[in-house]
């Protein structure tokens, strides 16, 4: 049998895992410092290298700890640490040089003081796995020499998504801040609310969200927040039905320019990446048959995907804190930070649900001058829409928050949540990829005029490979027969 084959050009899932990696160690202080009290301490994950190889799939990053401390003499001062992020995953059919996606998600960052003086780290990474393959699928089409050959054919709607191009995001800004001398800690985030295609590319606007703790030229703490717009075109190369982008913070500053300018500098870049999605309909080979040839089909398990889109959201919620029993009442609230932690996610109905908690950082003053600080964990629950059909959601989040008022035992926090999604739907096929060849031709399960009725879930191409007959006798022996048979259903044949 000499074999016609076709190539089905669609990605194809083959490993999906979530996986768990916990960095640990010891972090010291800068030469020269002392941590005599840890105030706030949040980490972000940068993965540095996933790669495939035969049978697995490597990962490496870090996970860069920032601190806010305060030495001996009540003085504060922050740092920034790493912790090497290593992890490697066993899966069937991985080859090298397929793609692959791995999503971290920081759920457990804790931060203690040794007595020598060293910050003792322990934290969990949660590594959402996904190795992917764009390499063609070659699957059967027919076979010289079998005129009679009856192929049974599904084309399942899939979208494929393109990148159609990317741009480096440039912020420079001064922003004002009251008395700000010296920039302590800062984090910047950004959010983007719309694409669209203008210029001939598509133009990716949002927001960037500045949060910095700054200290004043006598000593007092003051806490930054700022929203920045930003416009970004990005030349593509082509055109799609949907365009979704996504932003990477590449580097980020805030420093401050002194008191008597009471101005604060941005410098931050940061990958925009802009996707295109587009429909099609494979044609797939499920199952064959020759009515005067036996043979018996090679099938592989085979996982399309659909990549259905992203989303990005934006949330704003207010909640209160409260000082735990035994510390004294806030005086003066000074910071506050937060990071997400979803602890689920879930499609129905058209929608996605994302529970989790905002372990919260809250610095204040007493009525005496000291500083103090809690943690607080503050669930949260968000809704945003999903495409259709969409199965699997891959979650990214950022959150930033500020105090918005504070006396006695609690603190008012706004918080403005981000949410970055991507949709994916698996499809799982069993696809030709050859036939094995027979001398013998396999007897029929009967002869003559035959009246068969059509069990559950049954075609009429089983049918017609049950009886080793051509489609088109069945058909013609049954005018009425529809593209459908229903459980029960009479049909004629002769065999």
């Amino acid at each position: 049998m000499e074999l016609i084959w076709n190539e089905i050009n669609a990605p194809r899932l083959i490993l999906r895992s979530t996986e768990q990696t916990l960095p640990e160690g010891s972090i010291p202080p800068p030469e020269g410092k002392t941590v005599a009290e840890l105030l706030d301490h949040t980490a972000e994950i940068v993965l540095d290298s996933c790669r495939t190889e035969a049978g697995r799939l490597n990962i490496e990053g870090r996970l860069i700890v920032k601190v806010l401390a305060a030495d001996e003499n009540g003085e504060l001062f922050a740092f920034t640490s790493e912790a090497p992020i290593t992890h490697s995953v066993p899966g069937e059919g991985i080859e090298p040089g397929m793609g692959c996606e791995v999503l971290p998600r920081l759920t457990l960052l804790d931060l203690r003081r040794a007595p020598d003086g060293r910050l003792m780290l322990s934290a969990a990474v949660d590594l959402d796995c996904a190795v992917i393959s764009a390499a063609p699928l070659r699957t059967l089409s027919g076979v010289n020499g079998v005129p009679d050959m009856e192929i049974k054919t599904s084309e399942p709607p899939l979208v494929l998504r393109k990148e159609l191009g990317s741009a480096l995001l440039r912020l420079s800004d001064e922003l004002s801040c009251d008395g700000a001398d010296t920039v302590i800690a800062s984090s910047v985030q950004l959010s983007i609310r719309d694409t669209a295609f203008e210029n001939g590319g598509v133009t990716v606007s949002g927001v960037a969200f500045v949060n910095a703790l700054c200290r004043s030229a006598d000593g007092e703490l003051v806490q930054l927040n700022r929203s920045l717009p930003f416009r970004q075109n990005v030349e593509t190369d082509g055109t799609a039905d949907e365009v979704y982008a996504s932003a990477s913070l590449k580097s980020a500053s805030v420093t401050a320019l002194g008191t008597e300018f009471s101005l604060v500098a941005l410098e931050a870049e940061a990958d925009i990446s802009v996707f295109g999605l587009r429909p099609t309909a494979p044609r797939l080979p499920l199952d064959a048959f020759s009515p005067t040839m036996n043979f018996s089909c090679i099938k592989q398990k085979t996982i399309l995907l659909s990549v259905l889109g992203g989303a990005n959201s934006q949330h704003s919620l207010r909640e209160s804190v409260t000082v735990p029993d035994g510390m004294p009442d806030i005086f003066t609230a000074a910071y506050a930070s937060c990071r997400p932690v979803v602890t689920d996610a879930r499609i129905a109905g058209g929608e996605l649900t994302v529970d989790g908690l905002l372990p919260t950082r809250l610095i204040y003053r007493s009525a005496g001058g000291t500083l103090f600080t809690f943690t607080e964990e503050v669930p949260f629950n968000l809704r945003l829409a999903a495409p259709a059909g969409a199965q699997i959601p891959l979650l990214s989040m950022n959150g930033s928050c500020t105090i918005t008022g504070a006396s006695g035992r609690t603190a008012q926090i706004a918080y403005s949540l981000d949410v970055h999604a991507e949709f994916w739907s698996p499809a799982e096929n069993e696809l030709i990829v050859g036939l094995a060849e027979s001398e013998e031709i396999a007897e029929r399960p009967a002869s003559g005029l035959v009246i068969h009725t059509v069990s559950e879930g049954e075609t009429v191409f089983d049918i017609a490979k049950r009886f080793r007959l051509p489609t088109a006798s069945v058909r013609e022996l049954n005018p009425d027969l529809g593209e459908t048979v229903s459980a029960g259903d009479k049909v004629l044949l002769i065999v």
